[in-house]
């Protein structure tokens, strides 16, 4: 019997681009101007995805989780080693975070669908990121952060999905044995592979990539849940 429902958090309660670029970083790059760097907006942009996907490859390597002030940080020693304003890399990687963040968009339906989930079930949120906070503020604007008894961020934990260890730490504070809990998200390695290496049970947001799940665990939208469970065995 299902008692828990752990949920991911972009793809999954919210729509979101994972784009370093596409979103346009025009107040970034003209932080940086104002600071006296001198660099075009497509170097800016250029390098600042080097530093993130060499950071990427980091965590994939070593199982951690890095926050936006090592992007700022390594971002400014590559392109501005002496540069002397000690307020600039905070400045720096907020206001990356504002203009990535304007590509979130929420789906209708889904605070009433977690209303109604947190009735009958005890609820959580997994999810990879490099700024906590991001995730509390867009719980809290959508209405369902008083809904979600866990809210379990990589970057507060030290590692991402699939670590199992953020899985785990989640089925503790959530109060489930892994069995009794179902795992909702749209990375079939983070989200699905993630869940079921720790024993839980997983429903995959079809995702855009190749994966290998039963059909019955495979649903087109967070919204279709409760059909999931009405039809779980």
């Amino acid at each position: 019997m299902i008692k828990g429902i752990l949920f991911d958090f972009f793809g999954t309660l919210v729509e979101y681009s994972a784009s370093r670029v596409e979103q346009g970083y025009y107040a970034t790059h003209q932080l940086l101007l104002d600071h006296g760097v001198d660099m075009s907006y497509a170097d800016f942009l250029t390098r600042w995805v080097t530093v993130s996907e060499a950071l990427d490859q980091w965590s994939r390597r070593t199982g951690r989780e890095y926050s936006m002030e090592q992007v700022a940080l390594q971002f400014l020693a590559r392109v501005c080693p002496h540069h002397r304003s000690h307020a600039l890399p905070t400045q720096l990687w907020m206001s990356y975070i504002q203009e990535w963040s304007g590509a979130i968009h929420y789906i209708p339906g889904v605070q009433e669908l977690v209303e109604d989930l947190s009735s009958r079930f005890r609820l959580g949120v997994v999810t990879n990121t490099h700024y906590a906070p991001l995730i509390h503020t867009h719980l809290g604007a959508i209405g369902i952060q008083s809904s979600m008894r866990v809210v379990m961020t990589s970057v507060e934990h030290g590692r991402p999905k699939p670590h199992p260890s953020i899985f785990t730490s989640a089925l503790a504070r959530l109060g489930c044995p892994a069995e009794s809990v179902l795992f909702v998200g749209d990375s079939y390695e983070a989200d699905y592979l993630g869940a079921k290496g720790v024993g839980m049970r997983a429903c995959l947001i079809k995702p855009s990539g190749a994966f290998n799940a039963s059909a019955h665990e495979v649903i087109e939208s967070v919204l279709d849940v409760n059909t999931h469970l009405a039809n779980a065995v």
